[in-house]
């Protein structure tokens, strides 16, 4: 289908209507080429009869050396167009017809549909909002259909064997007055399943948009039912559209129109196409966006300790909360070591998505199995760093690594450009628990290793130690020691019998941190009692 014009047309005619001006927008406008047209009737070039009676009066008052406008039947749908009088090359009257292209309103259309679509990476919504712009203004009801492979979590062939069509209905719209009956025939999230023979089929097996009305219509839309629906075969005009992104079929909208409103004509089509690749590519996003977070979040699930071993002496409460955006990179474990003593380890891989989970977990597998060999933590961290120097998808990580042992409260800490840890003390105050400050794993000079020191450092009896990461502390509101005082506050107020309800309380305070970045706690707290005798 040839490029339609995108801005006004004029052609050069005689007063009779002759054609002696032809450029390249009135060829892609009426699809004849110069040679085609040059020496015809305009209303003869364009198999128009019915568009000879106004042109010629349009241009009789033309050749008066009065301008006319109006409406001329040049198209099944008409065509606003003007006449103005002009001095031809041999010195005679002219008259250049200016010509809408039939779509000129469609550019507003396009405009909205540019505002509208792909406002967000949710796949629902961004086929609500192609549906919402096209009817009733373009089409009486709209539709999107995408590949259900695209969105099942299993692995399935690229395509069905006989050439079927599986898709699922993401959005519908119909410009009725009281449409519900309608999306009850039709309703979203539904899987459809369209033989061969159908023009759905046929528009996803080559690509290529499919005009269809009568029969087909009976045929093909009452397949899911096997019955005819009231008030459907009033739609007797009706495109399929591919939405192709990236050279690959996704899927396709449909728009129809009712008896009562002109068809689609080869104008209308072209605006549907480029409506249709407007809206294929924010789907496209949207299913590349909605794949990754998936298996990013299947990713950290499976990574993640679902449960913690917590050592006689001492008492453990994790949480974990994914951002909103995205799946992010922090990470956490507790290692059993000999001696009921444990390692405690706590990161933060930069980014979100798939690769920041994939680094947070070869970084959590890698700080497990280093802290399970008795490694002090220092040196935990001397070792992640050279793995993180050589993972691409992590450009750094922070961590902090700590051993307790809970007969004595003894700890040993070493961290890596990681927040520092809080200690909320039985008397209501909260201090810092002391941590020798270390750069980022994966940020130094390959020659020139860091070395990250250790510090020792004791739980009292009857207080909390907080470990956490940035997403806790760290907004846009707020800078981070701001935040790290916001949460020392928290873990005063919040404290508990129940070290439980106390890192719901510490949660709970700090709400308007959830969401915007991943958040992870964890809360220690010894099983001695506090001074005074209370457990």
């Amino acid at each position: 289908m040839p490029e339609q014009p995108a801005t006004p047309v004029t052609v050069l005619l005689t007063p009779d209507g002759r054609i002696t001006g032809w450029g390249e927008g009135a060829a892609r406008l009426f699809g004849r080429t110069a040679g085609e047209a040059l020496g015809a009737m305009l209303t003869d070039l364009l198999g128009r009869p019915a568009a000879a009676e106004p042109l010629t009066a349009a241009l009789k008052l033309t050749a008066e050396g009065r301008p006319w406008c109006g409406v001329l039947p040049l198209s099944d749908a008409g065509l606003s167009a003007s006449c103005d009088p002009m001095t031809g090359a041999d010195g005679g009257t002219a008259v250049a017809l200016t010509v809408a292209p039939p779509w000129a309103g469609g550019l507003e259309l396009l405009s909205e549909a540019g505002r509208r679509i792909g406002s967000t990476l949710d796949l629902h919504r961004t086929a609500r909002e192609v549906v919402a712009v096209t009817v009733p203004r373009f089409a009486d009801a709209g539709a999107i259909y995408v590949l259900e492979r695209l969105l099942a979590d299993d692995d399935r062939p690229a395509a069905e064997a006989d050439g079927s069509a599986v898709v699922r209905r993401l959005a519908v719209s119909f410009a009725d007055d009281d449409p519900r009956g309608w999306s009850r025939e039709f309703p979203v999230n539904e899987v459809i399943v369209y033989p061969p023979s159908t023009p759905y089929a046929r528009c996803l097996a080559t690509g290529r948009m499919v005009e269809f009305g009568g029969d087909a219509v009976q045929d093909t839309l009452a397949h899911r039912t096997g019955r005819i629906i009231d008030g459907l075969l009033d739609h007797v005009s009706l495109l399929a559209v591919p939405l192709v992104a990236r050279g690959r079929t996704l899927g396709f909208a449909v728009f129809s129109r009712k008896r009562g409103r002109l068809p689609f004509a080869s104008a209308d089509a072209a605006l549907a196409a480029e409506l249709a690749a407007r809206a294929a590519t924010c789907i496209d996003n949207a299913c590349q966006y909605r794949r990754e977070h998936s298996t990013a979040t299947a990713l950290k699930a499976g990574l993640l300790p679902a449960a913690v071993a917590v050592p006689p002496g001492l008492q453990i409460a994790h949480r974990y909360l994914p951002a909103r955006s995205g799946v992010g990179g922090d990470w956490y474990d507790v290692v059993p070591l000999p001696g009921d003593r444990i390692a405690v380890v706590i990161g933060d891989s930069v980014g979100h998505g798939v690769t920041a989970a994939a680094a947070m977990g070869q970084l959590r597998v890698a700080a497990h199995t280093l802290a399970g060999c008795e490694f002090p933590p220092g040196e935990v961290l001397e070792r992640l760093d050279q793995i993180a120097q050589g993972l691409d998808a992590a450009q750094f990580a922070t961590c902090l690594c700590l051993v307790c042992d809970p007969a004595t409260l003894r700890c040993e800490l070493a961290c890596a450009g990681h927040p520092p840890p809080l200690l909320a003390l039985p008397d209501g105050t909260a201090r810092h628990f002391p941590v020798p400050d270390g750069l980022p794993l994966g940020v130094s000079d390959e020659a020139h290793p860091p070395v990250y020191g250790q510090a020792p450092a004791a739980i009292p009896p009857g207080a909390t130690l907080a470990l956490y990461t940035d997403g806790l502390v760290e907004s846009r509101m707020r800078n981070v020691d701001e935040g790290i005082a916001r949460l020392a506050s928290a873990l005063v107020a919040s404290r508990s019998a129940s070290l439980e309800e106390t890192a719901d309380g510490v949660l709970a305070l700090l709400e308007d941190q959830q969401g915007h970045d991943d958040i992870a706690l964890l809360l220690i707290r010894p099983d001695l009692p506090e001074p005074g005798g209370q457990a």
